[in-house]
């Protein structure tokens, strides 16, 4: 009987090893995909806002870690096509500020008040922003078509929750959790098609105002034991408030108020 050499089978061994695709793509892990920017780890940096400013103008993905950040002067975002996500609320910004600011603030770089200065395409999850009675908004997005916000706590801040002001273009608001806060929980000034669903609203003054917009679809939140009033929509049309529970406001459950028509409201 021949017997085959131990030497022959080992290197043949080898060579199935070494042609395996897995092996292959071990060899190659200085290859990246074509057009691939790499995600953004906020950990690495020495602030929040140094991991922002790391952002190209194209735009991408900034990771925040767990821990609590505080902060004493606003962040800001000032490029589009941008996804800030966290560890949920593991991830705390902590706005310390006491003279009125602002703790996150979305807006272009020329911080314009015109079509020519909007930002499109942000995304805000997973992670907690909180204030106190002295600092400003918590989350203030100005002029952000398709801000896109959900599964962020907003809570204990001197002025709203989160303000939207003229986020024109289909803004969406959902799955979060929107307290404490000393003036409106949303505040949403001059947008277009707006959705917000599914999120907890409690102990705001007003727990959501919409002025000077059209369309918004409200529908599946709850509102519970606000200082003010429940939803406010003014001078507006074309919207349908729906299927949301509104319990024990101090002042009017919802608020229908000047030059408002095309409104559907169905049982809350």
């Amino acid at each position: 009987m021949k017997r085959t050499c131990p030497l022959l089978i080992m290197l043949i061994g080898i060579s199935a090893i070494l042609l395996h695709p897995c092996s292959a793509g071990n060899q190659e892990q200085g290859i990246r995909l074509p057009g691939a920017r790499a995600v953004i780890d906020a950990y690495k940096y020495p602030s929040i806002q140094a991991a922002f400013d790391a952002l190209p103008d194209e735009g991408g993905v900034v990771s925040l870690p767990p821990g609590t950040f505080e902060i004493s002067e606003p962040l800001r975002v000032s490029k589009g096509d941008v996804l800030i996500k966290g560890a949920g609320t593991a991830t705390h910004i902590k706005n310390v500020n006491t003279e009125g600011k602002s703790a996150l603030i979305l807006q272009h770089s020329s911080a314009g008040d015109n079509r020519k200065s909007e930002l499109w395409r942000i995304r805000l999850t997973d992670f907690r922003i909180t204030g106190n009675e002295k600092s400003g908004h918590g989350i203030e997005c100005r002029r952000i078509n398709e801000i896109f916000i959900d599964g962020v706590t907003v809570s204990y801040h001197g002025g709203d929750g989160i303000q939207l002001y003229f986020c024109y273009e289909d803004p969406r608001i959902c799955n979060s959790l929107i307290t404490y806060n000393k003036k409106t929980g949303l505040n949403a000034i001059g947008c277009h098609d707006v959705v917000v669903s599914a999120n907890q609203f409690e102990e705001n003054n007003d727990a959501l105002r919409f002025t000077d917009g059209f369309n918004l679809c409200m529908t599946g939140n709850c509102l519970d034991d606000h200082l003010g009033n429940g939803v406010v929509i003014e001078n507006t049309y074309g919207s349908v408030v729906s299927g949301n529970m509104i319990e024990e406001c101090k002042g009017i459950a919802i608020v229908l108020d000047r030059d408002c028509y095309g409104i559907a409201l169905s049982p809350t």
